[in-house]
């Protein structure tokens, strides 16, 4: 950052550099055409004398003396003729041409013949026998009487008018060439003809750069100035400089140091980056995800014995953090364990002391002899029973805030067939149950209601004195995507008459009082065995069965 200001001064500096080569390139061009276009009216313009001096010459006979050595002392021009009053060639310097009659339909010529002046000069023309471009310079030829003779001409090649300049300083496809005010271009390799955007700067005595693409598809500068009195334009053209030319290139070198030195910087810095600071943190990050799975016991021994001083302070620091969040976490686990084993000790003391209840009641229950008290106490014992099993399960789990429902449900069953007598009354009690785990808050609930549902279908599904002998009762546990089922049916006499008598003691209470504890419904009903079925109809949210369908997460704040 500290070298940004140099290298922004070098690249304002580079790009005045570039501009100022590019107006001396255009203020070169323009002078060359300047030069070319001063050459070339210094040509024209000596046409007249130079004729003059071959008129009185050749005044007596003008094809009595060779013309060639004459024209060879001249090379600016190309040939050296004359004509009669018809227009047709008498001599010349220009094999071929002997005879010929077309300068007859030249208007210079015609100009000559009307006597309206005794010097012309032509526009410049395509030469049949020369094959060349060539502007006409023409004196008039009058006989003894003064009557029109014919013409001395002198032929002015356009490429000796624009014939290349040395040492311009310019590139070797500089090109000069004449042009007209109709837009014709003169011994051109890039135009034969300017389009009328150009011909109006032209013509508006613009001299400034215009660029165009030439016949050949090549991007071209170029540069028009006027010559004196001919009505000619000297068109000079050089190809457009590519985006890195030399002159740039050579302009570029003001720039190059303090690029260069912004580089090595830059450079620099970013290898003193990565070595001392970038790939101490990513080691020290890969750390941190180390100590993110749990295993704190990794230390960052490479940062300690390679990485700078500031680095080597965070590592410790890091390593200090892991060791107080182990220390906390071991903290955490031994009062997390302790914990649970008080909690088991007590569902176990809660689980014994259920037991010597029912034990004493099972013993009261050897001295009653009134059939509905003993009643009673079987109901007592089949509760207590239930509560029993539901600590005894909580304490031989890992986990004590949860049951496992398959087992306990299974269990449970096999403890109500027992305490109930079932198998002697040939009455078989099945469970048919899903996976699920339940928390013990709602464990509790279910296990009363499944016991007094159980308890009831027993006693009152097949009454001895109505000829039913045996049955079966079902303890079923269904786990949907938003409710679970828990239903106990029976295949036993069903109707209203098992209803009523299962309602006439106070299990009917209870189990309406349990389903609502973990927030169900409660339904009864003929199944379809024929008996009867009590149902417990739970909200299963998020997966939990029994959850509060009103409840409302709690948030962050």
């Amino acid at each position: 950052m500290a070298l940004s200001p140099v290298l922004v001064i070098g690249g304002i500096r580079w790009s005045g550099d570039i501009e100022r080569d590019a107006e001396r390139r255009h203020e070169t061009m323009k002078l060359v055409a300047q030069e070319a276009a001063t050459r070339a009216d210094y040509m024209l313009e000596s046409t007249p004398a130079v004729l003059n001096i071959i008129s009185s010459t050749l005044a007596a006979d003008p094809c009595a003396n060779p013309l060639k050595p004459l024209v060879e002392s001249l090379p600016e021009f190309a040939n050296l003729g004359i004509v009669d009053a018809n227009g047709a060639v008498l001599c010349t310097t220009q094999d071929g041409a002997q005879g010929s009659t077309s300068a007859g339909t030249r208007d210079w010529f015609q100009e000559l013949r009307s006597g309206k002046t005794d010097f012309v000069q032509s526009t410049a023309y395509y030469g049949p026998v020369s094959q060349q471009w060539i502007i006409a310079s023409a004196r008039r030829r009058n006989n003894p009487d003064g009557s029109f003779a014919g013409a001395y001409v002198l032929g002015v090649p356009v490429n000796s008018l624009v014939r290349q300049l040395e040492r311009t300083g310019l590139p070797a496809d500089t090109e000069i060439a004449l042009l007209d005010a109709t837009g014709q271009v003169f011994a051109s390799n890039h135009w034969s003809m300017l389009d009328e955007d150009a011909m109006k700067k032209v013509r508006a005595g613009v001299s400034g750069f215009t660029e165009l693409r030439s016949i050949r598809e090549q991007d071209r500068e170029l540069v028009a100035v006027p010559l004196a009195r001919s009505g000619l334009y000297a068109l000079l053209s050089s190809p457009k400089p590519p985006p890195i030319a030399l002159e740039n290139v050579s302009a570029f070198g003001n720039f190059a140091l303090p690029l260069l030195a912004w580089l090595l910087a830059l450079v620099t810095a970013w290898l003193a980056m990565d070595r001392l600071v970038l790939r101490w943190l990513d080691y020290l990050s890969r750390i941190a995800g180390l100590y993110a799975s749990g295993k704190l016991s990794v230390q960052p021994l490479r940062a300690r014995r390679q990485a700078p001083g500031e680095i080597n302070a965070l590592a410790d620091t890091m390593e200090e953090m892991a060791v107080r969040i182990r220390d906390r976490t071991q903290g955490l686990e031994s009062a997390l364990a302790a914990r649970d084993a008080a909690m088991k000790e007590i569902h176990h003391r809660v689980k014994n002391n259920l037991q010597i209840i029912n034990s004493l009641l099972s013993l009261q229950g050897r001295k009653v002899k009134d059939p509905a008290a003993l009643a009673v106490l079987d109901d007592a014992r089949a509760r207590i029973n239930a509560l029993s099993l539901i600590h005894r399960s909580l304490y031989e789990h890992n986990n004590i805030r949860s049951v496992d429902v398959k087992s306990f449900f299974s269990e449970l069953a096999l403890h109500l067939d027992q305490a109930l007598g079932a198998e002697d009354q040939r009455i078989r009690i099945d469970s048919d149950v899903d996976e699920d785990t339940i928390d013990a808050d709602v464990a509790v609930p279910l296990a009363l209601f499944t016991a007094e549902a159980v308890t009831n279908a027993v006693k009152h599904a097949f009454p001895a004195n109505r000829g039913v002998h045996g049955g079966r009762v079902t303890v079923g546990y269904k786990v949907g995507e938003t409710e679970t089922l828990l239903t106990i049916e029976d295949d036993g006499i069903g109707g209203e008459e098992a209803q009523a008598a299962a309602a006439s003691g106070i299990g009917g209470t209870l189990m309406s009082a349990f389903a609502k504890q973990v927030h169900g419904k409660l339904e009864e009903g003929k199944s379809t065995a024929g008996g009867r079925y009590v149902r417990i109809r739970m909200h299963r949210i998020n997966g939990i069965t029994g959850a509060h369908p009103h409840a409302q997460p709690a948030s962050a704040e």
